[in-house]
């Protein structure tokens, strides 16, 4: 009877929104919320200067904004460990995206943090285009985005038998496992790997620390409507295994209809932000209870963490559009975006030479690939000292898958070493004679 009076009471106190919390967690009362006449504007830098979003405890902090007696709140996705987010169009869902993807820039460089960025909009996350935490170019079709969330499984696998190698039961510890490793037990691993990759290559494994991996849909709706089977699987799959391997998810949608967040995937994704939604059918959906239909816009949001039984009012933290530019120019200049080659053949589908086992483009496909310019891009390798995919695409104005199955004949071919991070390929041939 107390929650219907929400409207009663928002009329008598002339608010534009008043929210029941029917009863407070742990107390005999009830809560009533209701909206300030002015609001103060919450900026990320102040999130930034707040002490926890440093600390060696939270590994990947997502800045949320301000609680609603005003204190800095931030949370680590690794114990999230995947997000569901909610918010038609005004809600301020867009901008908590790309402010909690630029906290996350802050803290890691591309060792230790990749990104799959997928944006079918393609507006919304187009200032993080060529960011050398980027496993692959920004996704934008709903169809190739399927083929990202099948090589995440893939790699999600490949983490899992790594682990197990080496006895760690988390991506930490692996780690510091392998960070430990002698000369010789690198070259030894890097042999069995060779082995291993000729024979079976379902079978090969990290020997090396691993990034964490954060995957960020923004419109999770166009992506079910395309092929709900298939991603529902992936999506599934990931959000029960991957937390361990250091593998995330954010999944956004401005609607959040049954079709779309089903009952698999809110099982598995504890982790929901909600800012305002068009119904009360949608928060009880992203929320399981009523309340963020009264919320304001602008970043107004209701935060439900994993294992708390209401929901959290906090207000979502805003961050200028020159400021982001500013914070992926400089980590542009620090280097090039080296996509993972066997992750672009994956959003390319079957036609791209990589099907759902995971085998790598046979040496036959390789060289069937050579176009007519082979002789020439070979010609200019051959006298350089390091080369890139993202070299050979502004120099021969070549696409980036295509320039990207260039650099992998030429390691096939023994005319550049293998890959190195985020660092340009060593070219190991001086003289064309020698090949």
């Amino acid at each position: 009877k107390i929650v219907d009076l929400a409207d009663d009471l928002s009329l008598a106190l002339s608010s534009e929104s008043v929210r029941i919390i029917a009863p407070i967690p742990g107390r005999d009362v009830v809560g009533i919320e209701t909206s300030n006449s002015s609001r103060d504007a919450v900026y990320l830098k102040d999130i930034l200067e707040h002490e926890p979003f440093w600390s060696e405890n939270i590994k990947l902090p997502l800045a949320l904004g301000r609680q609603a007696d005003g204190e800095p709140k931030v949370v680590d996705l690794r114990k999230m460990p995947h997000l569901l987010v909610a918010g038609t169009t005004g809600s301020g869902k867009s901008v908590f995206v790309v402010s909690a993807l630029t906290g996350l820039l802050f803290r890691h460089s591309p060792k230790t943090l990749k990104l799959i960025l997928v944006d079918p909009k393609q507006v919304d996350l187009a200032a993080f285009n060529n960011l050398p935490h980027l496993i692959m170019p920004p996704v934008r079709e709903p169809k190739k985005a399927v083929g990202a969330l099948r090589w995440a499984i893939k790699e999600m696998e490949k983490r899992y038998r790594s682990m197990s190698k080496f006895g760690a039961r988390g991506i930490e510890e692996f780690n510091k496992k392998v960070e430990k490793l002698s000369k010789e037990k690198i070259e030894e691993h890097a042999q069995i790997n060779e082995d291993l990759e000729g024979v079976a290559k379902l079978e090969s494994y990290y020997y090396s620390p691993q990034p964490y991996i954060c995957i960020v849909v923004e419109e999770f709706g166009d992506l079910m409507a395309v092929d709900k089977a298939n991603v529902e699987q992936s999506v599934v799959r990931l959000a029960q295994m991957a937390r361990a391997c250091g593998i995330h998810l954010i999944l956004a949608m401005q609607s959040p209809r049954k079709d779309v967040v089903t009952g698999l995937i809110k099982t598995n994704i504890p982790g929901r932000i909600s800012f305002k939604v068009a119904s009360k059918m949608d928060s009880r959906i992203i929320l399981d209870e009523s309340g963020a239909e009264r919320l304001l816009a602008r970043g107004d949001m209701l935060f439900l963490a994993p294992g708390v039984a209401k929901p959290q009012r906090h207000h979502g933290a805003y961050l200028a559009e020159d400021e982001i530019e500013a914070l992926v120019d400089w980590w542009r200049e620090q280097g090039e975006a080296e996509y993972d080659p066997i992750a672009l053949r994956a959003i390319e589908g079957s036609g791209g030479g990589f099907d759902l086992e995971g085998a790598d483009v046979s040496e036959e496909d390789l060289q069937e690939e050579k176009d007519e310019r082979y002789d020439e891009i070979l010609a200019y390798v051959a006298g350089m000292k390091e080369v890139s995919a993202s070299l050979l695409q502004r120099k021969f104005r070549l696409g980036y898958p295509r320039a990207a199955r260039m650099i992998e004949i030429f390691e096939s071919e023994g005319v550049i070493g293998p890959a190195n991070g985020s660092k340009p390929r060593q070219v190991l041939v001086r003289d064309l004679k020698e090949l």
